[in-house]
């Protein structure tokens, strides 16, 4: 990402732009997506303001796509407005999609439920190998090579450079 790419931090409010409408439709969205269901929220139950807003203050990015995908004239039902946006318009469909995984699992009481209390950190050591670069785990891995589709055409990248798997000769 060069500098030009990197999202600026919003200089207002981030839910200025979204009226109760559009929050609305998000928390409808939000729940058809994400129901209910083995102890877990909804995410119309977990997606509020305060996720929205922590939400769009770290991605500003989102906020025109999203705003574009929760206008009024989609209509009121979550299938057919995901499914327009999904053929139609697959920028703001994916904005969409995004924010309310975003705000969903990084609500505390989500995180709390799954058993995951976040990025915690850990001690490294300068003069040890990890252990799964000791076990060769990442051998395999190294040898396939570059593996990834461009997303804006669906085309598989060719790698210019092949990193070499750990051999006894490199070890």
């Amino acid at each position: 990402m060069t500098a030009a790419q990197v999202p600026q931090p919003l200089a207002e409010d981030p839910l200025a732009a979204f009226d109760q409408g559009r929050r609305t439709a998000l928390a409808t969205i939000g729940g058809s997506l994400i129901p209910a269901a083995h102890g877990m929220p909804s995410a119309a139950d977990v997606i509020g303001d305060a996720r929205l807003r922590f939400v769009l203050t770290a991605r500003p990015d989102l906020a025109g796509p999203l705003s574009a995908a929760l206008r009024p004239e989609l209509g009121d039902d979550p299938a057919a407005r995901l499914e327009t946006l999904e053929r139609d318009e697959p920028a703001n469909h994916g904005a969409l999609i995004a924010t309310i995984v975003f705000a969903y699992y990084t609500d505390k009481g989500v995180r709390d439920a799954l058993g995951y209390p976040g990025q915690q950190a850990k001690q490294l050591y300068s003069w040890r190998l990890p252990e799964y670069i000791e076990e060769g785990l990442i051998d395999q891995v190294l040898a396939k090579g570059a593996v990834w589709r461009d997303p804006a055409t669906g085309v598989r990248s060719t790698a210019t450079y092949a990193p070499a798997a750990r051999t006894e000769e490199t070890s």
